[in-house]
């Protein structure tokens, strides 16, 4: 854009909200724009952010404690400082990423300021549903079929919503498997992602069923574990005499995604996005609990590529996931066929795409602003 702009992004709760949020913010600032990133000022928030060089500006929700039925009436008012924040900053576009945090500030947006959505799961959220139809002037979807045709129906808008993948982090940019090695005599290297968000099932069924496909092939084995499994995971792999890599916690994951043929963990959508930018195989374990299902409905998006095998969480058994691991490794090239069939570079331009098609937006939301305008138009 000609004019540099004032950008606000509504992020926060998790690092599938924040990490798109900063790739976002980065391109915003390298292109001169003036970028402010709203939280909620968790400590995942403060941590992150801490490195990172942006004005940072924190709201924490005044819904907690609420009943639902309350929560349901206070969350069409905005709260009051940030309706003040917004009005004194005047953004030319606010991007909200998802979370309170997003609700808050997309509404407390005014004519002015052009408010686009993105969403990162394959089934949105229920803040950015709420916005599709109340406030926004685009939405984008980081994984396919994120808004219903129930949702899409009663959107103001038409053609601008798009599919445009999740931002990746460039330290992951670079990763792209290329290929296999062809020779069976090779271990296969395995990453296990237990995390911390109830992946215990993962942790607890992984050793067992690595020590039952150990019989049968050779195998390398890193598992990231989360902080509460760590020493039970440890001991497993150490009683069932199988040598691990075990961490609670690696903050350079992409170190293990750069070392693994094939990759075992949950399905939230970063982890789904940046397994699919890489081209990197899985299984999947969708996180059964989760909003929606929307887990699920992320790892179908791999499965139905034909880049990952999904295991429901019911059913997982050390002697389930043992099969699948050994059904893969029979032949190095249904892995090499899984890691073309996964890679997808909407990924790869995801930052650059999403940006400039925001560009579009707010040049056309200010067109549509000034004849409002000049017809003596009311508030957008």
């Amino acid at each position: 854009m000609d004019k540099k702009c004032t950008i606000l992004i509504a992020t926060g709760g998790t690092g599938g909200h924040i990490y798109p949020a900063i790739a976002l913010a980065r391109k915003y600032k390298q292109d001169g724009n003036r970028v402010i990133i709203v939280g909620t000022g968790n400590e995942i928030e403060k941590k992150i952010f801490s490195s990172e060089n942006f004005e940072v500006k924190y709201f924490q929700s005044k819904l907690k404690g609420y009943s639902t039925f309350k929560k349901l009436f206070l969350s069409f008012r905005v709260d009051k400082d940030v309706k003040n924040f917004v009005r004194k900053n005047k953004p030319d576009l606010i991007l909200g990423m998802g979370g309170y945090a997003s609700s808050e500030v997309c509404r407390a947006g005014n004519k002015d300021s052009c408010v686009i959505i993105h969403e990162q799961n394959s089934v949105a959220g229920r803040v950015n549903r709420f916005l599709l139809f109340l406030k926004a002037s685009a939405a984008i979807q980081g994984l396919p079929g994120s808004f219903s045709w129930i949702d899409r129906l009663f959107m103001h808008f038409s053609d601008d919503l798009k599919f445009l993948g999740n931002p990746i982090r460039r330290e992951i940019l670079n990763l792209r498997k290329d290929s296999y090695g062809k020779d069976n005599s090779n271990a296969l290297k395995i990453f296990i992602m237990g995390g911390s968000q109830g992946a215990r099932s993962i942790n607890q069924s992984a050793p067992e069923a690595l020590a039952i496909a150990n019989q049968n092939i050779k195998i390398q084995i890193r598992h990231d574990t989360g902080e509460h499994d760590y020493e039970n995971v440890r001991d497993a792999y150490r009683r069932l005499d199988l040598e691990a890599k075990v961490t609670k916690f690696n903050p350079n994951i992409e170190s293990e995604y750069a070392w693994a043929d094939l990759f075992i963990g949950r399905a939230g959508a970063m982890t789904v996005s940046e397994l699919s930018a890489i081209g990197l195989p899985s299984i999947l374990i969708p996180y059964p609990h989760a909003m929606d299902n929307h887990q699920f409905y992320n790892a179908r998006f791999l499965e139905g590529k034909g880049g990952a095998v999904i295991i429901n969480d019911e059913n997982l058994t050390s002697e389930l996931l043992a099969a699948e691991i050994n059904a893969l490794s029979k032949d190095r090239k249904t892995l090499i066929k899984m890691s073309e069939s996964a890679f997808d570079d909407h990924f790869i331009h995801a930052t650059d795409n999403i940006v400039e098609f925001t560009y579009e937006v707010i040049k056309k939301h200010k067109l549509m602003t000034m004849h409002q305008d000049l017809r003596g138009g009311g508030s957008y």
